[in-house]
């Protein structure tokens, strides 16, 4: 069965039987990291066609970062409004990493890679990203719109392979012929990102997509008289889902988790009003938030959902942007916390918007789950 289901039964995560030794300690003191730079590709443009990259067989496989580096021209013609998806979600509006054409580990916007750096790194600075229509030293987006002309572009987003850098947990062993590691990238359509008013015509984006592949060697030792190869603990995968609910009403609104194994990190989601306009939980069209299973199980109520986000601000040095909302399982106690999805029924996030809210064409709650599973 596929990842997003059940166990990578498309990937094999391990050396041949008999021919490794999980020791951490020694790996640790034997490894050496390598920062390798993949050869660049051409960005096809918003509208355009996907962009395949292929990951090298070489040691192990903890993290690939993508930095596009282009320019933003905008015509003097109308006017061009920027929403929320700018532009975090332009150069890559989807990113998949496929294990083998079958196993999808890593499936998630922009947008989404983003938050996660943002959650675990309690919001830091980004003065690196540089684009119009972003708050300075934040890179968060700041809808609006754009002044006409050629600007610059810059943006980072690291795909996340790896759940923690210290330990390696969820790295994948790539130094295999077994293997076959690829990276999709799907750019942003113009409308998912613009509002053209007063006959402007659609903005281009141009650039390139520069990839980093970070990995470890893996180092050899005696055991038995013999020389095998040192690995860390490869025992988990680390897998990162999106996924869309769509919906039409006012009322309860009811997003089901993707119903995977393993051990769930945490959830994160916002509200789309169809395509440019976010409803912000913070706002008075969304009365409450609830995190529930089995019918009628609701161990999390947030009424108002202010009460939620004020921890939520005080975990993360301020509030994810733009709208975020996190079921965080791991920041307090993850022994205690975590939520095992395949052990309960109808597992779903729930938010009641206010009677009386427009809710526009293609609506939809966007959601991402941040998951452990156990690899072979």
């Amino acid at each position: 069965m596929a990842l997003g289901i059940g166990g990578a039964s498309f990937l094999r995560n391990l050396p041949a039987q008999g021919a490794y030794q999980v020791n951490e300690a020694v790996f640790n003191a034997e490894t050496e990291r390598n920062d390798v730079a993949m050869p660049p590709v051409a960005f096809t443009g918003l509208n355009g066609a996907p962009i395949d990259l292929r990951i090298p067989n070489n040691g192990i496989l903890t993290g690939v970062r993508l930095t596009f580096v282009g320019t933003l021209t905008v015509s003097a013609t109308g006017t061009t409004t920027a929403g929320y998806q700018w532009p975090h979600n332009a150069p890559w509006k989807f990113v998949t990493l496929n294990a083998n054409g079958q196993t999808s580990i890593i499936s998630a916007e922009g947008m989404d890679m983003r938050m996660r750096r943002q959650r675990l790194w309690r919001n830091p600075k980004d003065d690196i990203t540089v684009s119009p229509a972003i708050v300075a030293g934040t890179g968060d987006p700041n809808p609006g719109a754009i002044a006409s002309g050629a600007q610059a572009v810059t943006l980072t987003v690291d795909i996340p392979i790896v759940h923690d850098d210290a330990t390696l947990l969820g790295a994948l062993f790539s130094q295999s012929d077994q293997n076959n590691l690829t990276i999709r990238i799907n750019p942003a359509a113009v409308t998912d990102l613009f509002t053209l008013g007063g006959g402007a015509p659609a903005p281009t984006l141009t650039g390139t997509i520069y990839a980093t592949a970070t990995f470890y060697d893996i180092p050899m030792m005696q055991s038995n008289g013999a020389e095998v190869v040192v690995i860390p603990d490869l025992s988990w995968l680390h897998g990162f889902l999106a996924g869309d609910s769509p919906f039409a009403n006012t009322g309860n609104v009811r997003s089901p988790f993707i119903r995977t194994a393993g051990q769930l990190l945490a959830y994160a989601f916002y509200i789309d009003n169809g395509g440019l306009a976010q409803i912000d939980v913070a706002s008075s069209a969304v009365t409450e938030v609830r995190f529930g299973y089995g019918g009628n199980r609701k161990p999390r109520v947030y009424a108002p959902p202010s009460v939620g986000l004020q921890k939520q601000v005080l975990d993360y040095s301020g509030r994810l942007r733009p709208g975020w909302w996190i079921f965080d399982f791991e920041i307090d106690n993850p022994q205690r916390d975590l939520v095992y999805p395949k052990g309960v029924t109808e597992l779903a996030v729930e938010v009641n918007i206010a009677q009386g809210t427009t809710i526009n064409q293609n609506a939809r709650i966007h959601f991402v789950e941040d998951t452990l599973f156990t690899g072979k």
